[in-house]
């Protein structure tokens, strides 16, 4: 089902998302947050040219954040419309660093992710797609509202997906 290199990525996320969780102890600041609709920029087109990407991606998730000095660790789940246009699911996990400076958060982390979703336009057949992704967080304090920032290199993700690399935006808003 998982060839050797998903199977590690998955066995990362699984780890990173243990480590969250004992990193977040009773002296870690938590913080809750929705995931709100995204968008994403795709640097080419698909391969069949008659399609066009989704780049408005609706949908809902749930992160939980946990800081402790300047480390920063966070567990997401959620479900959105993927590049296809299908929904989908994923679940994963980030680990780096915090700055804060002038009412703003800044992280830098490492997200392990899996995503249950479509790989082309033909097929409506989801499958777990683990992917280690760099993501940059931002969020003004005061408000609540932020943005997680990711880029997907371009490149072949299994037999039937491939990509032209892609950044991608996911709004958030702290609800506690």
């Amino acid at each position: 089902m998982f060839d050797a290199r998903r199977r590690r990525t998955l066995a990362a996320a699984l780890l990173a998302l243990g480590v969250g969780a004992a990193h977040a102890d009773g002296r870690s600041g938590i913080a809750w947050h929705l995931h709100l609709p995204a968008v994403s920029h795709h640097f080419g087109p698909p391969a069949d040219e008659t399609r066009s990407w989704n780049e408005l991606h609706d949908g809902l998730g749930v992160q939980r954040t946990a800081v402790r000095d300047r480390r920063v660790s966070r567990m997401t789940a959620g479900f959105m419309r993927d590049s296809f246009g299908r929904q989908g699911l994923y679940l994963g996990a980030a680990l780096g660093l915090r700055r804060q400076a002038h009412g703003w958060s800044f992280d830098a982390t490492l997200a392990p992710m899996v995503l249950y979703r479509t790989r082309s336009f033909a097929s409506s057949a989801r499958a777990a797609i683990p992917l280690l992704l760099p993501m940059f967080s931002i969020e003004h304090r005061a408000s609540g509202f932020g943005a997680n920032l990711t880029a997907l290199p371009a490149g072949n993700f299994g037999k039937q997906l491939r990509f032209p690399g892609l950044m991608f935006v996911q709004f958030t808003y702290r609800v506690r």
